[in-house]
């Protein structure tokens, strides 16, 4: 365990490292993703939580983000109402997510699902995979940006500062591909998972210095279950295939409570290209 906790924090810091020195006075760049929309699962909007708010320069617009728990340095779904100046609901938009990570001199980006854009029940959805917490003692600070295109009216931005806090075991991981270059996988499910045979949905970005495409065409990830206590695996694991905009969905049987490890690593039709670990711990309960 000691050593899966080294391994994990080397592969971190080393990629922190070298977005750092990709990006020292590197303007913020904006990479499209066509087509790409959040999956259209059921949300309570009472159960959301205010995480952050902006208004624009000019005060013709003000922005709240919401989402279903204080954020975390993983995939997050976010939640965003946008006002205009007389604090009516805009309905209709062309929203851009422009995630930034801060670090004095530096500065990174972050994959991002972009929205669609219509509100969902007045709410602009997507989603950043903020892949490292806040640090108010190094200094490092994440800000979204939101640029808003609206018919008829000039372009507009808000800039709204994000708390990210840490989590103790991680749901995203950074990883060498060789050849592939690296690449960010996302564990998507929650921390605590019932008895038996359940779906792991994952989704799989690039690290290409400040842009994160979606990865899908060709690739699948593969699953084994690891029960560290007892000494055992368990049977009846299917590798998570594409499903598209860089998620993918397998199965995964884990047949007994305690802790379990999710080992995955990634295939290229059909070959294995990771060439690190990458393991997840999930708490299973009866």
């Amino acid at each position: 365990m000691l050593i899966y906790k080294k391994h994990i924090f080397s592969s971190f810091l080393c990629t922190l490292l070298w977005l750092a020195a990709c990006n020292q006075n590197q303007q913020h760049q904006v990479v499209e993703n066509d087509n790409r929309k959040i999956s259209k699962t059921s949300f309570n909007e009472a159960s959301l939580v205010e995480v952050g708010s902006g208004q624009s320069v000019d005060g013709e617009l003000f922005a709240r983000v919401y989402a279903n728990d204080s954020l975390v340095d993983t995939y997050q779904h976010l939640f965003i109402k946008l006002e205009n100046a007389k604090g009516n609901l805009i309905e209709k938009a062309h929203i851009q997510f422009m995630p930034e990570m801060k670090m004095g001199m530096m500065a990174h980006g972050a994959p991002t699902v972009q929205p669609a854009e219509e509100p969902v029940d007045g709410f602009f959805r997507g989603g950043v995979v903020f892949i490292m917490p806040s640090s108010s003692e190094s200094g490092h600070s994440w800000v979204l940006n939101v640029l808003v295109d609206q018919p008829g009216e000039k372009q507009n931005r808000v800039n709204i500062p994000l708390q990210v806090k840490h989590l103790e075991r991680p749901r995203t991981i950074a990883f060498d591909g060789g050849k592939e270059g690296r690449f960010f996988l996302s564990l998507l499910d929650s921390d605590s998972l019932k008895v038996g045979e359940q779906s792991a949905r994952f989704n799989l970005y690039r690290i290409r210095k400040n842009e994160y495409p979606a990865v899908f065409e060709g690739y699948e990830i593969q699953l084994e279950t690891h029960m560290p206590d007892m000494g055992h695996g368990s049977e009846g694991n299917v590798a998570a295939a594409a499903v598209g905009d860089g998620n993918y969905e397998g199965k995964i049987n884990l047949p007994m409570a305690g802790l379990w490890e999710i080992g995955a690593s990634l295939l290229k039709d059909g070959k294995k290209v990771s060439t690190e670990p990458i393991t997840f711990q999930v708490t299973i309960k009866e």
